[in-house]
């Protein structure tokens, strides 16, 4: 947790949700640091931004290499889109759609709808998953993604 986390609440059903996530990582917190947690206004007119987005595609490709370290290889199609979609479900899930009478289920939600505190959220997750996969991610310094974990943690 050293480059800090970014939890979003829309409700007090998502608090209710997350609150045992929060005190578990508030738990689990060394204290040789301190820690600060700051409350900030969510602004849903923040979009998710092209720095964002390229980095989390470098993290596919990276994704992929250390994956198939591990003996999980992508059969069919690109193995960098194909962890992509995998991400994307696992941690932000699907929509369904209607379109008259025809049922549309289980389309993978888009990270372009996200502003950047959620796509920085979504990163956070598929950073520390890969982390627990032992795969280490680039985060370059000059990026977007560092810029707003450095802000967090301030």
């Amino acid at each position: 947790m050293t480059q800090g986390e970014y939890i979003l609440f829309r409700s007090k059903q998502e608090l209710e949700q997350r609150q045992q996530h929060l005190i578990d990582k508030l738990s689990d917190w060394d204290f040789n640091v301190p820690l600060a947690v700051k409350l900030l206004p969510y602004d849903p007119e923040n979009p998710r931004s092209i720095s964002q987005n390229a980095l989390f595609h470098k993290w596919c490709r990276e994704i992929v290499k250390g994956m198939q370290k591990k003996g999980f290889s992508v059969t069919e199609g690109d193995p960098a889109e194909a962890w992509k979609m995998w991400l994307k479900k696992r941690f932000l899930g699907c929509d369904d759609y209607r379109i008259s009478k025809t049922q549309i289920q289980g389309q993978v939600k888009r990270t372009s709808n996200l502003s950047k505190g959620d796509m920085c959220f979504f990163m956070d997750q598929c950073y520390h998953w890969a982390t627990e996969q032992g795969i280490r991610l680039t985060i370059p310094a000059e990026s977007e993604y560092a810029e707003l974990k450095t802000k967090q943690e301030r």
